[in-house]
């Protein structure tokens, strides 16, 4: 494995915004073909039980919601593994969405990039990045976790949660909120043509 590379699996959530489409990459543990409960396979989490490949996903997707505007949507999951016999990711399974966020803030959110920042356990930078979105009052100021939301504690906790499989590319545990912080993400105002 890549040292501080995305190995063994990762998960992809495409997103759409009335500005565009995104993603966001999250890592997680080695993904595992039979399932449990759900059709998405499974994983072994930090507490060495076997966990829902899907249920997992659709909690994680419950508590990072909040953060996208009503009229944006998680539209597609696709989960990779890394195969060693070829030396790449191969997508292994994924599923289709249809979840309208649940934020009730709408502006400013064009361009706009928040990220959550956290440490793993072994004292890595772990990040939630979240394109167009939408923070109101927050008015671009760095918050720090002792003055997180409920959404943001609620997403914390389950992106932490020993009873998952989320990881760190250091091949450990999600586990400290650190802050959040937010900019104007210049990839993003070239293409919107706000430059």
């Amino acid at each position: 494995m890549t040292e501080y590379g995305k190995e063994p699996s990762y998960g992809v959530l495409n997103y759409s915004t009335p500005f565009g489409q995104h993603s966001q990459t999250i890592l997680t543990k080695q993904w595992l073909s039979p399932s449990i409960s759900g059709v998405l396979g499974s994983y072994e989490n930090w507490n060495i039980v076997p966990v829902d490949a899907e249920a997992m996903w659709d909690a994680l997707i419950v508590t990072l919601k909040p953060f996208l505007s009503s009229d944006y949507s998680y539209d597609l999951l696709t989960i990779f593994n890394f195969d060693t016999g070829i030396n790449k990711f191969i997508p292994v399974t994924g599923k289709v969405l249809a979840v309208a966020g649940t934020g009730t803030t709408d502006t400013p959110r064009k361009a706009v990039q928040q990220t959550i920042n956290m440490r793993s356990a072994g004292g890595q930078p772990v990040k939630l990045v979240f394109l167009d979105a939408p923070i109101g009052a927050i008015d671009f100021d760095k918050q720090f976790a002792s003055s997180f939301s409920s959404a943001a504690l609620a997403l914390l906790a389950e992106f932490s949660d020993p009873d998952n499989a989320w990881s760190a590319r250091d091949n450990t545990r999600p586990s400290t909120g650190l802050s959040a912080t937010y900019d104007l993400n210049d990839a993003l105002r070239k293409q919107y043509r706000m430059i």
